[in-house]
């Protein structure tokens, strides 16, 4: 009588356990399917932006030492404000997202808006404070097209 009580138990936390297995199975797969699906959304809308179109503006910026200025910055506000408009698709699908990049590429373009005569020196400061907040646009990206947080 005892053996088939334990016999029982044991068949009921094995078909527990398949059941609970089988269910955090399906949900992990469908987790890994659709970061794999999101991943496409962000590649194929930002990649052109992170390797190509945000390098090449970034080298027409320069300090002019006559005028003590800024200048050639219309082709990286422009990018800024191309790639600002091709993330709407977030606004729909990740809203958080969509206002987070939308904020710190705003940040960005402000940066160049705004930048006033400066030293060399300050330059060289106001390259650094830009490339840290283009990191933090590349590594929001990128942890977004990996499936991170």
């Amino acid at each position: 009588m005892k053996l088939e009580i334990i016999s029982v138990i044991v068949s009921i936390i094995s078909i527990l356990m398949s059941l609970s297995t089988a269910y955090f199975q399906r949900r992990l797969s469908k987790k890994s399917q659709k970061i794999s699906l999101e991943s496409i959304y962000y590649k194929e809308i930002y990649w052109k932006y992170l390797v190509g179109k945000i390098p090449d503006a970034r080298e027409y910026v320069q300090f002019a030492n006559s005028t003590k200025e800024v200048t050639d910055t219309d082709r990286i506000e422009e990018v800024l404000i191309d790639m600002r408009r091709d993330s709407l698709f977030f606004k729909f699908t990740d809203l958080n997202f969509y206002d987070s990049i939308c904020l710190k590429l705003q940040n960005i373009e402000n940066k160049y808006v705004t930048a006033d005569k400066m030293i060399y020196e300050k330059y060289i400061d106001f390259e650094k404070e830009v490339d840290s907040l283009l990191n933090e646009v590349y590594d929001m990206i990128l942890s977004k097209y990996l499936g991170e947080k």
